[in-house]
């Protein structure tokens, strides 16, 4: 890795309010203020010092720095990209379907095609490293830092283990090469999709509208369209520290998957005591939220 690559990983990792593709880019934090102040009922909570400068969410910054430290520095020896991967789908897609004809259709129609195909699968993959994150003990012992935050903030969202940091590095990577291999399979042909400001339209408007709500103490619900979209009440019913709503709502912006593996909860009739875990509740130290999960 360059020194050129470096800096220009750590300009994107430190300057995370002027990259839209982080969903910390401040027109989406704007929108959570607005959005925050309109449905909170009259409570001005996210404008207190206490609510972003509480312990938990202080080690939120602490993490976030740590994690953006450690992908400036370290040189990982890049196993596959996503060329690699979709040639591998491609090679195997055209070995089981050797005499598949690929559809005929319009640039036009693809640009539309391939931003929802795209924003689809990815949601997908995110949602099933999430459920995989959950659902594997040897996983969940690093997954767990992100739990144990007591009080939700947009930060919170980077409040990950370096191990789980990593493999959502990985699932990138192969979310895209499998996007790009299967596409190019079906459609014989690679374009691109619909963007602003470079980033996916659907994954740019699910971030201006209220994503960052989803870590916050802002109870929003969908209603209705909880079947087919996350709500942010339904991913803080996620972070709740009771026990009976543990292991719900995995997904991140699409319902489906969650409908699909029965870990689907709406938010109508429920009531959080708190967020967190229980075990490390209160304890935000980098020995108990990062280091001690490679020794348990």
């Amino acid at each position: 890795m360059t020194a050129i690559k470096i800096l220009e990983w750590a300009s994107s990792s430190f300057f995370l309010f002027s990259n839209p593709a982080n969903r910390l880019y401040y027109l989406y934090l704007l929108s959570f203020f607005v959005l925050a102040l309109i449905f909170s009922k009259g409570s001005r909570e996210v404008l207190t010092k206490k609510y972003w400068f509480n312990p938990s969410a202080i080690f939120d910054y602490k993490v976030y720095a740590f994690n953006s430290l450690i992908k400036a520095i370290l040189i990982v020896p890049v196993l596959f990209s996503v060329f690699t991967v979709s040639k591998v789908v491609l090679s195997f897609l055209y070995f089981f379907f050797s005499d598949f004809k690929a559809f005929s259709l319009g640039d036009e129609k693809l640009i539309w095609i391939f931003s929802l195909y795209s924003f689809v699968i990815n949601d997908f993959f995110r949602f099933f490293l999430h459920y995989l994150m959950h659902e594997i003990p040897f996983l969940w012992k690093f997954h767990r830092t992100h739990h144990t935050a007591t009080s939700l903030t947009p930060f919170t969202l980077h409040r990950n283990h370096p191990v789980e940091v990593l493999l959502a590095q990985m699932r990138n990577v192969i979310s895209l090469g499998f996007i790009s291999g299967t596409f190019m399979f079906l459609f014989n042909k690679q374009i691109g999709g619909i963007d602003i400001l470079g980033v996916n339209f659907l994954g740019f408007l699910f971030n201006f509208l209220g994503s960052n709500l989803r870590h916050s103490h802002i109870f929003l619900g969908y209603g209705p369209l909880e079947y087919i979209f996350i709500s942010p009440a339904q991913h803080q019913i996620h972070h709740a520290k009771d026990e009976v709503l543990y292991n719900r709502n995995y997904g991140i912006a699409l319902s489906l998957w969650d409908i699909l593996f029965k870990s689907f909860k709406r938010s109508r009739g429920v009531s959080i005591s708190g967020y967190g875990t229980g075990g490390e509740e209160g304890d935000h130290s980098f020995k108990t939220q990062v280091l001690d999960a490679f020794r348990t």
